[in-house]
């Protein structure tokens, strides 16, 4: 895997380290999730893009990248000299085409965004 490769000479030995440790896990990963399964592997931006993603899209196959979610944490460390790092990415794949999606939410009640929205908790609902 040329992808994994690159990270000795791009970053270091450890970043080789840990994607030969990834690659590993994640085609376990592949092998074990049913067909209509579906994957979200969490990582810092340390990694996430330059190879993590590309081991997925080899892994899993690019076709069946969904999406990336943004983590955003609440508090972030800022000096004058950078941003605050606030957020890690969420890769979501699937295996298939036949993944399944189960709502995660269910729609609030009249009574709930009423008196939540007197007191200004939620907008727009």
């Amino acid at each position: 895997m040329g992808t994994i490769e690159s990270a000795r000479y791009i970053h270091s030995a450890v970043m080789y380290t840990y994607m030969c440790f990834m690659a590993m896990r994640l085609l376990e990963m592949h092998r074990v999730l049913k067909t209509n399964g579906s994957i979200y592997l969490h990582c810092d931006d340390t990694a996430s893009h330059y190879y993590l993603k590309a081991v997925m899209d080899l892994v899993f196959g690019a076709k069946t990248f969904r999406n990336e979610i943004i983590w955003e944490r609440s508090a972030g460390r800022s000096d004058a000299k950078s941003y605050a790092r606030v957020h890690d990415g969420i890769l979501y794949y699937t295996k298939s085409g036949e993944a399944v999606w189960n709502q995660q939410y269910d729609s609030l009640t009249p009574e709930y965004i009423e008196q939540n929205c007197q007191r200004g908790a939620l907008t727009n609902q």
